[in-house]
């Protein structure tokens, strides 16, 4: 069918984007070659943590199916960590997320599109993207077997290359942004307070997050806000040992402390990137390689598979790739839409982590989430991905802001507080507004966002 290595679509990449994608339009028989520099199972320590809106994206491709058989966990919802004290929020009626290893869900993901007969999966490392003027006409690679340089044409080339990406620099003007760095354990036979929920700790110098990847298996991600990132050491046991480790959930501490003693680390760094790509006639960014936020809330794969629905409806929907125009078009059409679903995970994944920087902010959160109804379920409703609304998000994020301003006036003003109240609320705009600007804010919303500017 390709004797001459032609193809509708060349995908850098067979990671959790890059494979749903494949699967995606492969399932719609579109000829598909997936190019990945190693088949073999990674072990890392994000991906996680699938949104309940990320389920509901695979299941309207039909590609639900991907999460079974390979030990992955439902997640109901959340608990809240703090001070000793701890409230659970569940999610949306009838909307679970996932819990499950990285690499398990990958080589599942793998295992299906390498059935699919219009896609073609090759173990390879792309060198570069082949360009005749400013038009990329597909891809070099160097086959894993043979070594030998090799190349695939195709009428698109979709770069999902992760958050490492080589070929960023040339399709987008992005600037990346390291936030701060997570520590992942694995925690075996765990005694979780809320079982299938996910927990986060609200510890002090920053979160942690703790949540079921298998049966027996409980990932945790302690977030080091350092400029550089922690280093296996002595004093790295000690603080997990000493200052983590009394914070963490009594029920979890015995697992805990015996991850500390096996010392099993793995770090890796939390990137901030704004979607700005550069429209590239026969070339789209997907997946992190596009746009990354902190992983704090878990809504990176949600994103992903928002965008992967996006474009591949607007592709399977072209039926034919011999029209060049065509095919840019589509492609300038995905980059035009793509943040009117994803700006409410970008936005609050960044802005909450602000505000559990923020010790004023974070205990506001907290007691605003622990009253319950709306103030718990419509934000919950967010995280979860099932709600898009960014005005609804706004307005909660504000209403934190507002509730811990009033609490720390009671029982009566006084200078001192009232100096404090504004800090907090003047901590809270700086901490939204530039995420707000990165997602092309509405006419009236840009308009509220420079107004908050001159006020604080």
């Amino acid at each position: 069918m390709n004797s001459k290595n032609q193809y509708d679509v060349c995908i850098i990449g067979a990671g959790v984007a890059g494979g749903v994608l494949a699967a995606y339009l492969g399932q719609h028989n579109i000829r598909v070659a997936v190019v990945e520099k190693s088949l073999k199972e990674q072990d890392r320590i994000i991906g996680e943590l699938l949104q309940p809106g990320g389920v509901i994206k695979l299941r309207e491709m039909g590609l639900e199916h991907l999460l079974e058989g390979f030990d992955a966990q439902p997640v109901e919802g959340y608990a809240l960590f703090l001070d000793g004290k701890n409230f659970r929020v569940s999610y949306p009626p009838n909307e679970n997320g996932r819990g499950f290893r990285n690499g398990k869900f990958v080589q599942k993901i793998r295992e299906h599109i390498k059935s699919l007969p219009s896609v073609t999966v090759i173990e390879g490392t792309v060198t570069h993207v082949m360009e005749e003027g400013n038009i990329i006409t597909g891809i070099s690679y160097t086959d894993a077997a043979t070594k030998e340089e090799k190349t695939i044409h195709a009428a698109l080339t979709v770069v999902c290359d992760g958050m490492f990406s080589i070929f960023r620099e040339r399709l987008s003007a992005n600037v990346k942004k390291v936030s701060s760095y997570f520590l992942g354990l694995i925690l075996k036979d765990a005694n979780m307070p809320y079982k299938n929920h996910g927990h986060v700790i609200v510890a002090k110098p920053s979160p942690c997050l703790a949540y079921p990847v298998t049966s027996t298996e409980t990932r945790v991600l302690i977030d080091f806000p350092d400029k550089e990132p922690p280093k296996k050491s002595p004093e790295l046991v000690a603080f997990l040992r000493d200052q983590m480790g009394p914070q963490m959930p009594k029920e979890l501490q015995p697992s805990f402390y015996a991850a500390v003693e096996e010392g099993k680390f793995k770090v890796m760094p939390n990137h901030l990137i704004p979607a700005t790509p550069k429209l590239t006639q026969g070339a789209v960014l997907i997946g992190d390689s596009l746009n990354m936020r902190h992983p704090l809330t878990g809504g990176g794969m949600t994103a992903a598979f928002t965008d992967i629905l996006s474009l591949g409806n607007k592709l399977i929907a072209l039926k034919k790739f011999d029209k060049p125009s065509e095919v840019t078009e589509t492609v300038r059409s995905f980059y035009a839409t793509r943040h009117q679903q994803n700006a409410t995970i970008n936005i609050l994944a960044d802005a909450l982590y602000g505000v559990m920087s923020n010790e004023d902010l974070k205990k506001a959160c907290y007691d605003y989430l622990s009253r319950g109804g709306s103030y718990s379920g419509e934000p919950i409703s967010i995280l979860a991905a099932v709600s898009r609304d960014q005005k609804l998000l706004t307005r909660h994020f504000f209403a934190v802001a507002m509730f811990g301003a009033g609490n720390i006036l009671k029982p009566f003003p006084t200078p001192k507080k009232v100096v404090r109240s504004f800090n907090m609320i003047r901590s809270a705009v700086r901490i939204i507004r530039p995420l707000a600007e990165n997602e092309r804010p509405s006419r009236m919303m840009r308009t509220a966002l420079n107004f908050s500017k001159f006020l604080f």
